[in-house]
């Protein structure tokens, strides 16, 4: 009886201490998960604009934008992961569709500046700093809608 209790005791406490969010979670728990994912990736793609305004006026180098390019797409990637990887509930499925959809265009945009930028491609950074700025806006407007 000991063990059982001690092991069902153990499981709780790891449960509990690593931050566990159930798979299937509550309406206003998806929606916290939702507003903290589209925060992190608003930031990030905030950042990778700010950069690429910065490197087309030769303020920052590319070693280090390039740095932060793969800081950037790792973060959105587990931004992204924290909220796909949670069953929506059912009241919640338009959320999880458009979230996802500006998740792929984050991950896609960022992709490509990384490219441009390895490239030197200076043509390209413009028009992504303008999609990314567009885009940034949409995160923020959704995670609005569920804040």
């Amino acid at each position: 009886m000991k063990r059982v209790l001690g092991a069902t005791l153990a499981a709780v406490v790891l449960a509990v201490t690593s931050g566990c969010v159930v798979a299937s979670p509550d309406a206003d728990t998806y929606e916290d998960a939702a507003a903290s994912s589209l925060r992190t990736a608003a930031s990030e793609v905030a950042t990778v604009q700010m950069l690429l305004d910065l490197l087309d006026r030769d303020r920052v180098t590319t070693s280090a934008v390039v740095a932060q390019l793969r800081y950037s797409e790792k973060s959105l990637a587990k931004a992204a992961q924290g909220l796909t990887g949670l069953n929506p509930p059912p009241a919640e499925d338009g959320i999880s569709t458009r979230a996802g959809d500006l998740f792929d265009r984050a991950e896609t945009l960022i992709e490509n500046a990384r490219i441009a930028v390895h490239r030197s491609d200076t043509a390209r950074y413009t028009h992504i700093a303008r999609s990314l700025s567009a885009l940034g806006k949409d995160l923020q407007t959704l995670e609005g809608k569920v804040s």
